[in-house]
C-alpha cells in the first residue's frame, strides 16, 4: 500500500533509511511488499519516501527480529505495539549480570528508531546511556528539552546541512546540555569535519546502542576505567586513540568500500574486550589464569590489527588532528 504524499511530513530516501535504520534496502522493499510493514508516500514522480514513523517503525522490528520474533507475526504492530513488546522482553530477561556501575549519562534523543537504551551490555568502564527526553530534531530549539536537564543531546538527521553545525550548536546551548552526539545518514566532508570537536560529534549511520554509548563517553570525558589491581600482564601500548578512531569513523573513502569503518569497530570492540578481561579478572580471582590469557590474546589481536590499520591509514592519506 502507497499513501499520497502530504507536505507536512519530514520524508527520507530509501538510501537514508537504509543508512539511518542499518537495514539492507532489498530487506525494507521485502517487508513493506511481502508484509505492509510500512506504507511510504509517493511524490508527483511517483518516487517511494518514508516517514520518521517508518524510520522509528523499521528500527523496531529490526530489534525484535534479531531477538528471534518473526517479521510475519509483528510487522502490523503499531510503533507502541512494538515498543511495548520490546520493553516485555526487555523485563523477561531481567538486568544485565555486567552492568555499569557509573553515573548514567542523561540524553535527549532528537529524532526516531533508537532502541532501549535500558538493557544495553555496558561493562564498568563506560557509563550507561539514560533516556531523559525524546524529541524530533524540529523541536531542537524548545525550553522542553531544558527542563529535561540532558547531559547529553543525541541528534539523527538524514542528511548534514550546511546550517546544521550552527543550529546543533545553539540547540545545546539553550538546553544546558554540555555536547551533542549527531548521528546522519550524508553529509560533506566540510560540514562533518566543522561538527568535529570538543562538543559534538558526527557519528555515520548506522550505528548501534553501544558505539552510541561509548561515543557519548568520550565525548563527555567519562571513559576512566575504575582502579583495579594490577595482577596481569601489561597490554601491548595502543597506537589509535577514540578520538583517531572516531576521526577514520568519519573520514570518506578513497576505496570503494568501508573497511576503514568496520577497522574502526572492531577495534573499538577489542579495545573493551581488554578492558572487560581486566574486569573479570579483578572480580573473579579463581578464574584468573584463563582471563590473563584472553587479555593478552585480545591485546596480541588488537596490535595485529593496528598494522593492518597503518596500512589503510597510508592509503586513505589520513592526517589526525592532533598529529
Amino acid at each position: 500500500m502507497i499513501m499520497r504524499m502530504k507536505t507536512d511530513l519530514q520524508l527520507y530516501k530509501i538510501g537514508a533509511i537504509a543508512r539511518l535504520t542499518g537495514i539492507n534496502p532489498v530487506t525494507i522493499r521485502m517487508w513493506q511488499t511481502r508484509y505492509n510493514a510500512v506504507e511510504p508516500v509517493r511524490t508527483e514522480g511517483k518516487q517511494r519516501l518514508y516517514t520518521e514513523n517508518d524510520v522509528t517503525k523499521l528500527s523496531l522490528l529490526k530489534e525484535l527480529t534479531e531477538q528471534g520474533d518473526s517479521i510475519g507475526m509483528i510487522a502490523n504492530l503499531t510503533v507502541e505495539e512494538l515498543e511495548n513488546r520490546l520493553s516485555e522482553q526487555e523485563t523477561k530477561r531481567g538486568p544485565n549480570e555486567i552492568s555499569s556501575k557509573q553515573t548514567p549519562i542523561k540524553v535527549a534523543v532528537l529524532g526516531h528508531g533508537f532502541p532501549l537504551f535500558s538493557n544495553t551490555k555496558i561493562g564498568n568502564y563506560a557509563a550507561p546511556l539514560e533516556l531523559v527526553g525524546k524529541f524530533t530534531p524540529d523541536d531542537a530549539f524548545s525550553k522542553d528539552i531544558q527542563a529535561c536537564k540532558p547531559d547529553l543531546l543525541i541528534f539523527q538527521v538524514a542528511s548534514l546541512q550546511p546550517d546544521s553545525p550552527g543550529m546543533i550548536r545553539e540547540a545545546i546551548k539553550l538546553s544546558e546540555a554540555k555536547g551533542a552526539c549527531v548521528v546522519y545518514a550524508f553529509g560533506s566532508k566540510k560540514v562533518v569535519k566543522d561538527l568535529t570537536n570538543e562538543s559534538t560529534l558526527p557519528l555515520r549511520a548506522p550505528v548501534n546502542v553501544q558505539e552510541l554509548t561509548l561515543a557519548a563517553n568520550h565525548l563527555l570525558k567519562s571513559t576512566d576505567r575504575p582502579a583495579i589491581e594490577n595482577t596481569i600482564e601489561t597490554s601491548l601500548e595502543r597506537k589509535y586513540s577514540d578520538s583517531q578512531l572516531w576521526e577514520i569513523v568519519n573520514q570518506p573513502n578513497a576505496i570503494e568500500c568501508e573497511c576503514p569503518q568496520h577497522l574502526s569497530h572492531i577495534l573499538f570492540s577489542l579495545n573493551n574486550f581488554e578492558a572487560y578481561m581486566k574486569d573479570c579478572e579483578n572480580r573473579n580471582s579463581k578464574d584468573a589464569e584463563v582471563h590473563q590469557y584472553l587479555y593478552k590474546v585480545a591485546s596480541e589481536s588488537r596490535a595485529c590489527l593496528e598494522k593492518a590499520m597503518d596500512r589503510l591509514v597510508e592509503h586513505e592519506n589520513i592526517h589526525f588532528k592532533n598529529d
